[in-house]
């Protein structure tokens, strides 16, 4: 085994040649990239995530690997359609911790659903109304970006409050867009996360200035998102949305993006851990 820095105290390491990030944020290890995954090397990774006392790991894994992870004890919480280069992947979830399963907000989030549902391809892009505009966050953006970030979430599960973290993936790993009203000042913030080997991306850090919100600026920032994703090539889009939160499932939904899926407690946001609704979107097609 082999170890490598992540985020803060989290890290990358490698079970033979697959690549898993144990993730102290999350209290769970994600498994990044599989290349034996065979069903006793599963099992020795649930064996040493049990001994690191985490809750959770997560895969998102191809249909070669599935009867793997099912025999290894893993359930599928969602999919991801064209994940893998125009190809599927199955997000495989095993609950180390048994209380992990549990939430007691199951009818408002099921509320919360349907009402997104019902909001399915509604969005219509019109720039006439724009008392603000859009544009690709720069380095002199950050200090802006965190003062947001931090205004809106009191825990988040990527690091969106360190100066370093935002210098190093901006426009690089990971795509920024926000919205700048008359007087310069960043009203809207939206990301896209990117996999360029998978030809995928993650629509995520998505936020409005409480004084903005209900002016569709987050629906616009990730419509500008989608046209420059699409020129670059990519083939899927997702995200994961706060299921208990109807904003931004009702943007995703108006969006043309289609529910796949919820992941249980899968991060820490806000304070605890929270449900996260798959929505997914081909972009080829839009």
């Amino acid at each position: 085994m082999s170890a490598s820095s992540c985020q803060l105290n989290n890290y990358y390491m490698k079970i033979g040649k697959d690549k898993i990030c144990v993730d102290y944020i999350n209290s769970r290890v994600k498994i990044i990239k599989f290349h034996t995954m065979s069903v006793q090397n599963i099992k020795r990774l649930i064996h040493f995530v049990s001994r690191q006392r985490l809750g959770k790991i997560i895969c998102n894994c191809d249909i070669e690997y599935l009867d793997n992870f099912i025999k290894a004890g893993f359930e599928l919480e969602g999919k991801i359609d064209g994940y893998f280069k125009g190809k599927d992947a199955f997000c495989m979830s095993y609950f180390i911790n048994k209380n992990r399963r549990l939430y007691s907000e199951h009818s408002k989030e099921d509320l919360i659903l349907r009402q997104s549902l019902n909001k399915k391809d509604t969005f219509i892009y019109n720039s006439s109304n724009f008392n603000y505009h859009i544009r690709n966050a720069a380095e002199s953006d950050i200090k802006n970006m965190i003062k947001l970030f931090s205004q809106i979430f009191s825990t988040y599960p990527s690091e969106i409050f360190s100066e370093d973290y935002l210098r190093n993936t901006l426009n690089k790993k990971v795509l920024y867009k926000v919205a700048v009203d008359n007087d310069s000042r960043i009203i809207g913030i939206a990301s896209a996360d990117l996999d360029r080997e998978n030809l995928n991306a993650e629509i995520t850090d998505c936020v409005t200035h409480p004084h903005y919100r209900n002016k569709g600026i987050l629906s616009n920032i990730i419509y500008s998102l989608e046209l420059e994703l699409k020129k670059m090539g990519f083939i899927t889009l997702y995200s994961l949305s706060r299921a208990i939160h109807p904003g931004i499932n009702f943007v995703l939904s108006k969006q043309g993006y289609t529910f796949r899926g919820k992941l249980i407690n899968n991060c820490n946001i806000c304070g605890g851990f929270e449900n996260m609704n798959i929505w997914v979107k081909n972009i080829t097609k839009a």
